[in-house]
């Protein structure tokens, strides 16, 4: 079975796409044609459509998946796949959090994305059930959507986001640890779904323990003013505005407690878990994670990760405590957690999930 995976994103090797492709290159009897942009502004929509219609003319394929983020592209992809089937990777609901009250609509860019989304509903809707199948990254978005979307939850297929496996593994050596116990939160950006703002308030709370440290990673000149702000008032806290990867992977090793959250009370934190949870949980290491819809599913307090109340400063001070005073506790549950990764989000369980897609599409 030949199948296309289209990509148009200003980050075309996005972790979701990787994952994907990872996964479904394993896929016995599978031959995938990968399909993604070189642009990364305007002119990647024309570039991506154009190599569709080319790719379905000479390859093609018996099926196409449209990765995150296809939004933009979805009505044009179900004109050019025409009754090939398509797999849409939606990821993130537009329609669902337009319609709520998301603390990114602050930000202008974000308000028109979502007055769009509204306006587009129902063509939005209509597109979704053209789709084969569509993709959700955990069954709290599925259940989500479908709801949103008034679609039979059975078009919905829950699949994990994971991690890229050749960056985020298990140690191979003994890593020293430092003097101080480690509190350790990196982001990228989309802050109120991350809560900096609770894990500083919580750094505010220690600021009388000298011997716990938090280092923050990441984030824009929001988040830099922010930790500088806590830092005033006395909290242990370090920022860097960037590190490598390789670095990111050794600090994880060496810090005694990673924060996966997420800890803000936006709509989609509830329905979400973080990439970065993934790659903690593949590092082996003792992750804190916010408790909603979707972590309930796979994860249990001091037995594979610490799990908190979301938007919860005192929670997160409380289980760092703890953590600090229970090391063989916290080696036990960061072992659970690696466990909790291989069964549920590893290449191989990811691999699992696109053998049945796969089977239902030839069936």
């Amino acid at each position: 079975m030949k199948i296309a995976v289209i990509t148009c994103y200003h980050d075309p090797d996005y972790v979701r796409a990787r994952t994907i492709r990872a996964a479904l290159k394993n896929v016995p009897g599978v031959k995938m044609v990968v399909i993604k942009n070189t642009h990364k502004g305007a002119l990647r929509y024309p570039q991506v459509l154009w190599r569709i219609w080319k790719t379905k003319r000479t390859d093609k394929p018996d099926a196409f998946v449209l990765t995150f983020r296809g939004q933009e592209l979805l009505p044009f992809v179900l004109l050019l796949a025409g009754k090939t089937p398509l797999i849409f990777d939606e990821f993130i609901i537009p329609i669902a959090y337009a319609n709520g009250s998301e603390k990114h609509k602050k930000s202008i860019k974000i308000r028109v994305f979502y007055a769009l989304a509204r306006m587009s509903e129902p063509l939005y809707k209509s597109w979704l059930r053209s789709c084969r199948l569509i993709l959700a990254d955990t069954s709290a978005h599925a259940e989500l959507s479908a709801r949103t979307s008034n679609m039979n939850l059975s078009k919905y297929i829950s699949l994990p986001v994971g991690t890229d496996e050749s960056v985020f593994k298990l140690p191979t050596k003994n890593y020293k640890t430092p003097g101080t116990f480690t509190v350790f939160y990196y982001s990228t950006g989309m802050q109120p779904l991350h809560g900096i703002e609770y894990v500083l308030e919580a750094a505010e709370l220690l600021k009388d323990d000298p011997s716990i440290e938090f280092l923050l990673i990441g984030g824009k000149k929001a988040m830099q003013d922010a930790v500088k702000a806590s830092y005033e008032r006395g909290a242990h806290v370090t920022h860097e505005r960037w590190m490598p990867f390789n670095n990111l992977l050794s600090t994880m090793y060496t810090s005694g407690l990673c924060m996966g959250g997420p800890f803000g009370d936006t709509n989609q934190a509830q329905h979400v878990i973080t990439g970065k949870t993934f790659q903690m949980l593949a590092a082996g290491a003792p992750t804190l994670i916010g408790a909603n819809e979707a972590t309930r599913q796979y994860f249990v307090d001091k037995e594979n990760a610490l799990v908190i109340p979301q938007s919860n400063p005192v929670a997160i001070k409380n289980a760092i405590v703890w953590a600090k005073k229970n090391p063989d506790e916290i080696k036990r549950i960061a072992a659970n957690g690696r466990k909790v990764y291989d069964k549920n989000f590893s290449t191989t369980a990811l691999t699992k999930i696109w053998q049945s897609i796969v089977s239902d599409l030839q069936a």
